[in-house]
């Protein structure tokens, strides 16, 4: 598929995936990881549909898109951590869409149900049922 076909988010992740292969996938992810805005729903099937052409292995598109995810996760966390949890929330404070009790929220969520969230996947958050 011709990538000048596809534009906005999936243009460039289909891109930047022809150009550097399955390290692409995961350079995507992790940027997905610092910056919402990027969806993974977009990236991870754009990844699959190369390794289905047989741009690149399935091996290599799950291996560097968890190493993507993985590196763009411990960016934020040392991110935080360098911060502190007072600065953290001050500055999230001040994005948009983001309220204090939000935050409160998802770490009561985690006081409670963390261990058996991080084992069993990314977490679906404060608002789930």
């Amino acid at each position: 598929m011709d990538t000048a076909e596809i534009g906005g988010i999936a243009g460039w992740a289909m891109e930047l995936t022809e150009r550097l292969g399955a390290p692409g996938a995961g350079v995507a992810i992790a940027l997905e990881n610092l910056f919402p805005p990027l969806p993974s729903e977009v990236i991870l099937p754009l990844a699959g549909f190369t390794a289905a052409r047989g741009d690149m292995s399935l091996l290599a598109a799950l291996l560097w898109t968890t190493a993507g995810s993985v590196v763009g996760a411990l960016a934020l966390y040392c991110v935080g951590a360098l911060l502190g949890r007072e600065r953290t929330v001050a500055v999230a404070a001040r994005l948009p869409l983001v309220k204090i009790s939000d935050i409160q929220k998802a770490e009561a969520w985690f006081a409670r149900h963390g261990v058996k969230t991080v084992f069993f996947g990314r977490g679906r958050g404060p608002h789930a049922r």
